[in-house]
């Protein structure tokens, strides 16, 4: 079965949509909040981001050979 949307109303759970399930039947639900994409939201994400890349920089001066990144043991 694939997954289907619902709002959380009165206390309970309002498919967005029929689902073709007997009356009384038992189910699984995994419960994933859908929150509404936007480009402000995207915006605002990035620029925090970027923010917390300035304030802690990651400055190592370590480099590595290619035999070290794919250690062979």
């Amino acid at each position: 079965m694939n997954p289907i949307s619902a709002t959380w109303t009165g206390g309970a759970f309002k498919p967005d949509e029929a689902v073709a399930l007997p009356d009384q039947s038992r189910v699984r639900l995994t419960v994933e909040p859908i929150i509404e994409w936007s480009p402000e939201r995207a915006t605002a994400a990035l620029a925090v981001l970027q923010k917390l890349i300035r304030e802690r920089p990651i400055r190592s001066g370590l480099r590595f050979t290619r035999d070290q990144i794919h250690e062979r043991r």
